[in-house]
C-alpha cells in the first residue's frame, strides 16, 4: 500500500474514534439528564454574604461514586470558578459555564478529600459538597486556591478566613 492510501485510512480511523467518544458523551449527558432536572443557577434568596474564595471547580460526580463525572447540564467541565457562600446556600461561579447554586436545604455535608477522578492532591486538598437534586445524591468538588486568605473577601467586607474556617461555615 501507499502512504496516501494509509494516510487515508488512519484518518478515516481517527475520525471513527471521535466521532464514538462524542456520541458516547452525549449518550452519558442524555441519560444523566434524565435522572434530575436542571440544577439553580442562582438562590432565590441569597441572604448575607459569609465567605468568597477563588479557586477551581474539579468536577461533580455521584455521591456513591467519586469516578462517575456527571456530565449532564454542563456539569463535566473543570475550570476556574468564585465559590461564594451564603448564609442560604453556596454559589458556584464557574468561568466559561452557567452557574451552579445550592441551596442550604440540598447540601447534606461538606467534607474534604484528596482524589476525585483524575485528580489527586494533598491530603484534604479538595472540598467535597454532598447535595441533593431531585433524590439523586451528588457531588461537587472544589480546589480553593489560597489556604490561607480567601480571595476577594475584604474588597466584598467579608472577614478573611482560613480554609479550615471556609469549610466549617459551608458545614453551616
Amino acid at each position: 500500500m501507499t502512504k496516501e492510501v494509509m494516510a487515508v485510512y488512519a484518518a478515516i480511523l481517527f475520525a471513527a474514534i471521535v466521532a464514538m467518544a462524542v456520541t458516547g458523551w452525549r449518550r452519558r449527558i442524555s441519560s444523566q439528564s434524565a435522572k434530575f432536572s436542571q440544577p439553580l443557577e442562582a438562590l432565590e434568596y441569597f441572604g448575607e454574604l459569609i465567605a468568597s474564595a477563588n479557586g477551581f471547580y474539579v468536577a461533580t460526580t455521584e455521591a456513591a461514586n467519586h469516578l462517575e463525572r456527571i456530565a449532564a447540564y454542563g456539569l463535566g467541565i473543570r475550570g476556574e470558578a468564585q465559590i461564594l457562600v451564603f448564609n442560604e446556600g453556596l454559589l458556584i461561579v464557574r468561568k466559561g459555564e452557567r452557574p451552579l447554586a445550592l441551596d442550604k436545604a440540598q447540601i447534606d455535608s461538606v467534607s474534604t478529600n484528596q482524589a476525585v477522578i483524575d485528580r489527586v492532591v494533598e491530603a484534604d486538598g479538595l472540598i467535597t459538597v454532598n447535595w441533593t437534586q431531585d433524590t439523586y445524591k451528588l457531588s461537587t468538588h472544589l480546589r480553593a486556591v489560597d489556604s490561607t486568605k480567601l480571595s476577594k473577601a475584604e474588597e466584598l467586607g467579608v472577614e478573611v478566613i482560613t480554609e479550615d474556617e471556609f469549610i466549617l461555615r459551608l458545614k453551616g
